[in-house]
């Protein structure tokens, strides 16, 4: 069965902000609210809920101190936020941005005194909203026939909710058309709506079935089930993987999965492992039904052998057999027949064949293939001269020998303990060796199969990541009379549901805060990394990753690793770890304390500029302040005069205030002690270049050339009459 999924199928970009401004207020102080779901999806609702936060209705059903609500991604009435503030309730608004784009084009029609249609359902908390911000002066209308029941206007604003279908929307506007002698329309519907839409359509055409994923009050998720009904192709929404059901997927060669906009990664990524589990037990069944076909072909053919020809093969082996036993006789030796388990004993070994005493008159030979099951080069690596063996007879070569498998004795005997092991329930010890499509292949004394949906609890992205490993398994599948595929399925799904439940109880009975815990990081999201701790996964939130602001979580982390992080807290009551990298680094201000000292001429770059002075960054995460009396050696009007954001500029550091955490610095002090150096490097090296220079001794008397006289009497007359003029 071939699967197809929808590009953008789950959570859209408004979705996945509300769920991160969610996610920070998980870590904020105080108690909070999400005013109403937060998104229509209950996973995500029950997600929230186990991290501390739960749904209200209203404003009323909160009381207490130090409360806090999230605004979901609907968006709520301005009068519910002005109630909130004047309860001095805190405020995060997760509105969607295009949902808050409809309330300012709401208002801005109330205000030129248009009528007001909104395109939408009347009961949906987003069109509750859009009612709020334009005075409930609006009229909502959810389909075409009630757009042909609007009296004449004057003026229309049509406006619609954003998760509603685009084809109705411009069916209804081309209707209040002719209601009206001025219309003005703003397609507000969501792009990633229709986008959606589109690439749903483009896959269902290649599928015999359709799989929608999304919650049953998920307006998005409804428009996307009746998009797809409308092409003709079967179509069921469902909410979870547990909602599939097998008599849906019979006979169905291709299937297509998409997903509203509500809808979270994790619940897609379910409906997938459970179809690739389908697919592996359909493609068991179908191989199942193909070797039941061959087996049947082949004995049809058996029955269809003419008399002559049966009995001619009979006479012939009958000869053979009777042949090998006369000999056995004649040495007063039994002859063992094909198919005896025999014991003999390792007389030659060769490279690719091994030769056995059984104690006849002819040896018996294990060709290489035969000796064991493993890859190997050499029989030499696996026997030696005067090991005992059981082995198989597999048949007489020409030349009188008996040939062997030792092999198959040892996978029957391997089959006979897993026999056990799956008829009691035990776990079984295997090495995961290779991968192949749909799971991983494991040693457990023969080859047997792992589907890729039982490798443990979650998705598996890699496969080969785990070949290689050690590990304890459950057989879930047992078929010693199997032909083709594999005799032994196992499992890992159930022991690490064990291994992680008992985890989980070490760590909770372990875990307190100001520990230093080793974690793997899982998963990297925009709003942080979520760390394996041993049985426990937390979030490591962006902002306690670096005292730096760190732009994307896996700018410093990437998936696989293991860090050191601190415990910041433990909630036991609501199963809660909060967590930081930073805590275990050097913050910025212990940094600037050892590495700087007042009176040092040092660089930094110009970062904010204020009427006082402009802010100099010295290290990331720390400023200092340059007073705009300390920025020229003149009057300065303003610091833009003489600075500008992001210029690198020598400043000296006047003081440090470490209780404060401010530092005082000064880019006219720094010029001056610049000019000052330059000029005391400059008269240094004039010294030492006078010192250097050599004056030559004089020894006699230098007679002057009356040339030379003359020169020398002019210049002095010269002297005389200047003189004379001043």
């Amino acid at each position: 069965m071939r699967i197809l999924v929808a590009k953008n199928a789950g959570f859209c970009a408004g979705v996945k902000r509300a769920v991160k401004i969610t996610e920070d207020a998980a870590h904020k102080t105080g108690i909070w609210y999400t005013l109403g779901p937060l998104v229509h999806n209950d996973a995500v609702i029950e997600h929230f809920r186990n991290r501390g936060i739960d749904t209200i209705d209203n404003l009323e059903q909160i009381t207490g101190d130090d409360i806090g609500i999230i605004i979901r991604s609907h968006g709520v009435s301005p009068v519910i936020i002005k109630q909130a503030e004047e309860k001095g309730i805190r405020i995060q608004d997760a509105t969607c941005p295009l949902v808050s784009k409809v309330h300012k084009t709401a208002e801005l029609l109330i205000q030129e005194n248009y009528d007001i249609i909104i395109f939408g359902d009347n009961q949906h908390p987003e069109t509750l909203g859009i009612l709020g911000w334009c005075n409930n002066r609006a009229t909502v209308i959810s389909d075409v026939e009630q757009a042909h029941n609007i009296d004449r206007k004057t003026k229309i604003g049509l406006i619609s909710q954003t998760t509603k279908d685009l084809k109705t929307f411009l069916a209804v506007a081309a209707i209040l058309m002719t209601k009206t002698d001025e219309l003005r329309i703003f397609n507000t519907i969501c792009s990633a709506t229709k986008n959606r839409v589109e690439q749903t359509l483009e896959i269902i055409r290649q599928v015999d079935l359709m799989l929608v994923i999304g919650d049953s009050k998920s307006s998005n998720t409804a428009t996307l089930t009746k998009e797809c009904l409308s092409t003709g192709v079967k179509t069921i929404q469902i909410e979870k993987a547990d909602d599939i059901q097998d008599e849906w997927l019979k006979g169905v060669s291709n299937l297509g999965i998409t997903a509203g906009a509500s809808t979270p990664d994790w619940i897609i990524k379910e409906v997938l492992d459970r179809m690739t589990a389908y697919e592996e037990k359909d493609n068991q069944e179908l191989n199942q039904e193909m070797e039941n076909q061959v087996i049947q072909q082949d004995q049809e053919m058996e029955n269809e052998v003419p008399p002559t020809q049966a009995t001619e093969n009979e006479d012939t082996q009958n000869q053979e057999d009777s042949f090998a036993k006369m000999e056995a006789e004649m040495a007063e030796i039994a002859s063992p027949s094909k198919g005896d388990v025999i014991k003999g004993t390792v007389v030659q070994v060769k490279d690719d064949e091994v030769m056995v005493d059984v104690g006849g008159k002819s040896e018996g030979l294990i060709p290489l293939r035969e000796l064991t099951s493993k890859e190997v080069n050499s029989a030499k690596d696996i026997v030696k001269v005067g090991d005992e063996l059981e082995v198989l007879v597999l048949k007489w070569d020409d030349e009188g020998n008996i040939l062997l498998s030792k092999k198959k004795v040892d996978a029957k005997k391997e089959m006979d303990k897993l026999e056990v092991s799956f008829n009691q329930n035990e776990s079984i010890r295997g090495t995961i060796i290779g991968s192949v499509k749909g799971g991983l292949l494991v040693d457990i004394g023969i080859t047997s199969f792992l589907p890729a949906s039982h490798i443990g609890e979650g998705f598996v992205k890699n496969l080969d990541d785990y070949i290689g490993r050690e590990m304890d398994f459950k057989i879930i599948e047992f078929n010693r009379n199997k032909r083709r595929g594999s005799q032994v399925v196992v499992s890992r799904k159930e022991l690490a549901g064990e291994e992680r439940a008992r985890e989980r109880e070490a760590f909770w009975a372990s875990v307190e805060e100001g520990q230093i815990r080793k974690g793997k990081v899982k998963r990297i999201v925009d709003y942080g990394a979520f760390l394996d701790l041993g049985g426990y996964e937390g979030l490591l939130h962006i902002s306690e990753l670096d005292y730096k602001r760190i732009p994307h979580p896996s700018d410093v982390l990437t998936e696989g690793e293991e860090i050191d992080v601190f415990i910041l807290g433990v909630d036991r009551e609501k199963s809660r770890v909060s967590l930081s990298r930073k805590k275990l680094m050097k913050s910025p201000w212990e940094i600037v304390l050892e590495k700087y000292h007042e009176g040092e001429v040092i660089e930094g770059k110009v970062v904010r500029i204020a009427t006082f002075g402009a802010f100099v960054e010295i290290e990331p995460g720390v400023d200092g302040l340059v007073h705009i009396s300390q920025l020229a050696n003149y009057r300065v009007d303003k610091p833009e005069n003489v600075v500008s954001v992001d210029q690198v500029v020598k400043v000296k550091i006047l003081g440090i205030d470490s209780e404060q955490k401010r530092i005082s610095l000064s880019i006219r002090e720094a010029q001056e002690d610049v000019d000052a150096q330059a000029v005391a490097e400059y008269l240094e090296k004039q010294e030492q270049s006078n010192t250097e220079e050599e004056v030559p001794e004089v020894s006699e008397p230098v007679e002057l050339s009356e040339a030379e006289d003359v020169a020398e009497v002019t210049e002095s007359d010269e002297i005389a009459d200047l003189t004379e003029t001043e």
